[in-house]
């Protein structure tokens, strides 16, 4: 085989590729699809970095906040309770009150009708007030007429008129004669 080989070598030729001549524009457009290939392979590895450090910070921050929640499950249990607490006082304050009101609303129709009924009786009371003031009115003008006659009939006949007592001799303070004041006005 060898001697096979040796005879095919004086027929080979051999050959180099050589490339063509390019232009500037060429050369530049191949430069640039060079530097496009070589940026988009190194854009690819940074993404990749990039997202296992995304990847890595997203753990931590899993765990960070898994801690947070451990940490705010207490609390949020007891807000929860309070909310239900508060829930239960409001439920409980608007009871009291719908109570109150149905109280209130009883409370006033009574007054009402109670105010009505002493308005009544204070109309019936002032009804017989007056009747009894017309008839006192009445009754005195017919005493007054009555007694200014028994005066006339008792001055007619005589009747009353007493005797002028004698002075005593023995002089007591309440007979003398007071003093009489002047007013200053």
């Amino acid at each position: 085989m060898l001697l096979l080989q040796a005879a095919a070598v004086t027929d080979t030729m051999l050959v180099r590729q050589v490339p063509p001549v390019r232009t500037v524009f060429e050369q530049v457009v191949f430069v640039a699809s060079g530097l496009t290939s070589i940026l988009t392979l190194v854009v690819v590895l940074l993404v990749l970095a990039m997202l296992i450090g995304m990847r890595a910070a997203a753990k931590a921050l899993g765990e960070k906040l898994d801690e947070v929640l451990l940490e705010l499950r207490p609390r949020t249990q007891k807000a929860n309770a309070a909310s239900a607490d508060v829930r239960d006082a409001a439920a409980a304050a608007k009871a009291m009150v719908v109570e109150s009101q149905e109280t209130v609303h009883e409370a006033n129709v009574r007054v009402r009708e109670t105010v009505e009924n002493l308005t009544d009786r204070v109309d019936e009371l002032a009804e017989m007030i007056a009747g009894i003031h017309r008839t006192v009115t009445r009754v005195a003008g017919i005493a007054t007429t009555a007694m200014g006659g028994l005066r006339a009939g008792a001055r007619w006949f005589g009747v009353g008129k007493s005797k002028k007592k004698k002075p005593s001799k023995v002089s007591r303070a309440e007979d003398r004669p007071r003093p009489r004041l002047r007013r200053r006005d």
